[in-house]
């Protein structure tokens, strides 16, 4: 786990256990918000994926009050709540499915 043999293992573990929260967040990121597809080679590039990042990072925590899978959870779940409800008063408006098919983009 370390090359440097003069830390404890108590060391050790403390060193890791404080990188493997920044390893999980780097995998949400790439997994979850598909970060891994941002592709970038200047300094600027990488400033702005950074502030990408960080800036869906902050929304998602605040918006859950918990960790970034939670946030994300949480904002898929309301985005599926706010479809329903979209398709339910559509067809209460008397709208026809084709209507609302392509109002939806999947007609």
């Amino acid at each position: 786990m370390s090359t440097d043999i003069s830390l404890s293992n108590e060391e050790i573990l403390c060193y890791y256990s404080k990188r493997w929260d920044i390893e999980t967040y780097f995998r949400t990121a790439k997994v979850q918000l598909t970060m891994d597809r941002y592709q970038v080679r200047s300094t600027q590039a990488i400033d702005r994926y950074l502030t990408l990042l960080t800036f869906s990072t902050l929304y998602y925590q605040y918006d859950s009050q918990g960790s970034l899978n939670d946030g994300l959870h949480h904002y898929r779940i309301q985005k599926k709540y706010g479809m329903i409800e979209y398709i339910y008063n559509q067809a209460k408006s008397e709208a026809t499915l084709d209507q609302i098919k392509t109002w939806l983009s999947v007609a």
